[in-house]
């Protein structure tokens, strides 16, 4: 069975990964760190199929273990791929000079992670090809937009970790007509005086509009994240969809409305100071 390493200093990562590649009969370890992963890999014993590191992690970053490795010559032809919240020309350049077999944006789905693994697992026959860790053909590309899993979609920024990422434009007032079942969800919020904040997000976790405050671009790819392991849980451990996923805090509540065609995050005041703060 192919035996995969998973380097990121972020458990929720690294648990959604080991879950996801469970289900397809791939077999994971994971380190914190870029030290703590060299060190395993330095022991004779241990052998790996392929290696999967977050680009940006305290100390060693996964760039420079990347380029570690393949100055050796026994992980010069050890599959490697990259994971960032940001994907762009720059890090698809800094992966090349590194050595790495492909890039990975996150937060991304299994219908792209596991193709993309299979792909360069030795004896897998690949589903898709994988993306190349160089630049892609010079195409005039969209504006980056918030959180998108989808590798083959336009560069985004997205961070399940605290990660550096752009601010994307400032997004119109949510759209009159949301897709699906959204409208009735945001008419009851909008009468509801506790709420604070509401983001649309489409089925690619693209963000639509808002009311409200303008939510923090990093909050979106939070959000968008644990849906995607909220999903992962669910179909691993309770053979059901994903509904909702509520977060409580001191102050406030985050809840996240999930269906097929889209995602409504909805920011919840408490407290004596509530009132209705949508505009």
């Amino acid at each position: 069975m192919p035996q995969i390493f998973i380097v990121d200093d972020s458990i929720s990562v690294r648990k959604a990964l080991e879950i996801t590649f469970k289900r397809h009969a791939l077999t994971s370890h994971s380190a914190v760190s870029g030290e703590e992963a060299l060190e395993a890999l330095q022991n004779e014993s241990t052998t790996f199929d392929l290696l999967m590191v977050d680009v940006i992690m305290p100390g060693m970053s996964g760039l420079e273990l990347c380029s570690t490795l393949r100055r050796q010559e026994r992980f010069q032809s050890m599959p490697v791929i990259l994971m960032s919240g940001n994907v762009d020309d720059e890090i698809r350049m800094q992966a090349r000079d590194a050595g790495a077999n492909a890039v990975l944006r996150k937060p991304f789905s299994q219908d792209e992670l596991i193709p993309m693994v299979e792909g360069l697992l030795p004896g897998r026959a690949p589903a898709t090809t994988p993306e190349p860790a160089g630049p892609p053909p010079q195409v005039a590309a969209p504006a980056p937009a918030p959180a998108t899993p989808v590798e083959t979609a336009p560069p985004a920024p997205a961070a399940p970790d605290p990660e550096p990422a752009p601010t994307p434009p400032t997004p119109a007032a949510a759209p009159e007509r949301p897709v699906g079942g959204a409208q009735a969800l945001i008419a009851r919020y909008q009468a509801d005086p506790h709420a604070e904040a509401l983001a649309l997000l489409d089925a690619s976790h693209k963000l639509m509009g808002h009311q409200g405050r303008p939510l923090d671009p990093k909050l979106l790819s939070f959000a968008a994240y644990f849906v995607n392991t909220a999903r992962v849980v669910g179909h691993q451990f309770m053979a059901e969809s994903l509904q909702t996923v509520s977060l409580r805090f001191q102050q406030r509540e985050i809840v996240l409305h999930v269906h097929a065609d889209f995602t409504l995050i909805v920011v919840m005041r408490s407290g004596p100071d509530a009132g209705k703060l949508l505009n």
